[in-house]
This record gives structure tokens, sequence and C-alpha cells, in this order.
């Protein structure tokens, strides 16, 4: 699965437009009074401005070359709040055979750099923000996490993460690729104590072969 475009909400453009082009060095791919949108990698992250849902937060992931995480929490450390986790900053996930580290953006929203290392995917360049291979895991909070993930795995023929056990109220669809992080409302999002809650998302993905959109309104 692969995740194309992400498109989520903010309370601030301009906040959101100063921390993804001045402090990532991310290029703007568009821009009008209501939209904002910017490219990482092979994906598109795009901040539709809303009024009326107070302080939006989402959690999503960006991975990033395997070689390169140190190197990269160096890099974010200099532009971002990091997040600690039992006094670590990196998280190794080895059923995932991945490791990991946190951090915030000026809207709150609870970001990821991620290495996957059965991908295979080093880089002889220095970590900038063209470093940024594509937005690989977004997470959507709901009521039923299970039926939520049935319901979207009958209708996109996609399945759950095997590396992931599901539980009831967490569970992961897809693969090292592209992955949906599915999280209950009674769940805080990981690492952190921000209590994970449901906002607008669309998400624009490939698999088998076929594009599809989710468009979520909780």
């Amino acid at each position: 699965m692969q995740i194309s475009e992400v498109h989520l909400v903010t309370n601030s453009l301009s906040e959101t437009e100063f921390f993804y082009e001045k402090k990532l060095g991310l290029e703007v791919t568009g821009k009008s009074d209501g939209l904002l949108s910017f490219q990482i990698g092979t994906s598109e992250l795009c901040f539709h401005l809303s009024d009326t849902i107070p302080k939006p937060i989402y959690h999503f992931a960006f991975d990033i070359p395997e070689n390169r995480l140190y190197e990269a929490l160096e890099w974010i450390r200099k532009r971002a709040e990091v997040i600690s986790f039992e006094a670590h900053e990196i998280i190794d996930f080895t059923n995932w055979h991945a490791k990991s580290f946190y951090f915030y953006d000026t809207n709150g929203n609870v970001l990821e750099c991620i290495v996957r290392y059965d991908l295979k995917n080093t880089s002889d360049e220095p970590f900038d923000g063209t470093s940024f291979l594509k937005v690989s895991e977004i997470g959507f909070v709901v009521d039923d996490v299970l039926g939520f993930c049935d319901a979207v795995n009958q209708k996109y023929e996609t399945d759950y993460f095997v590396m992931q056990p599901k539980r009831e109220n967490f569970a992961v669809l897809g693969d090292n690729h592209g992955l949906f992080i599915v999280s209950g409302t009674n769940r805080n999002w990981f690492p952190t104590t921000q209590n994970a809650q449901p906002f607008s998302t669309k998400v624009i993905f490939q698999h088998n072969e076929k594009q599809h959109e989710i468009i979520f309104i909780p």
C-alpha cells in the first residue's frame, strides 16, 4: 500500500507554513486562502483551514533512509521538540524491524520519523528536508477499532499488518510501504499523553494496482 496524499485540517495555515517550509524545508506545492500542501518524497501532505474544528491533532509518520536515523534525530532536534519515552528518544520496534523517533509540529501534531530495515533504502546524501521519503503512516481514531478495520479491509481489499497483533483498541492495516494506524478513543498517541481524538481526514492511496480514497468525517 502506497499513500500518495494525506489531507488534514488545521487552525493556522501561517504556523503550518512556517514549520513545514521554513523549519523542515519542504516544497510548497499548493497555496490558497484555505489550503496549503507540501511535497514529501512521493507523497503530498495537505492542510485545510478550519475555524470550526478546535485544535485538531493527528499522528502521521515519514519514512526516512534506514542509515540516517541518528543524523535525522539531530537535524530535527534543532527545528522541533523531540518527544522522549522512558528517557529514550529512539524507539526500537523490534517486531516491525524498525526504529523511530517522535516530535511535534507547531499545530501539536505527533509526527514520527521511522526507518524500516526490510525496505533497504540507504542513502549516500546528508540528511536534510529532501531526505523524507514519503508519508508512510496516518492515524485514524474511531470508537469501534476492529469494526472500522474490517470495513476498510472489505472495501479496499487491504489487510491487517502482519507484524502488529490487532487489539480491541488498536490495530494497524497495510504493509511496510504504507500503514493506517487505527486507535480507539480511549488511548493516547504514543509516546505522548495526548489523547487520541477523531478529526476529519482524507487519504488517497494505491493498493493492488488501484487508486482509492478514504474520506473520514467523525
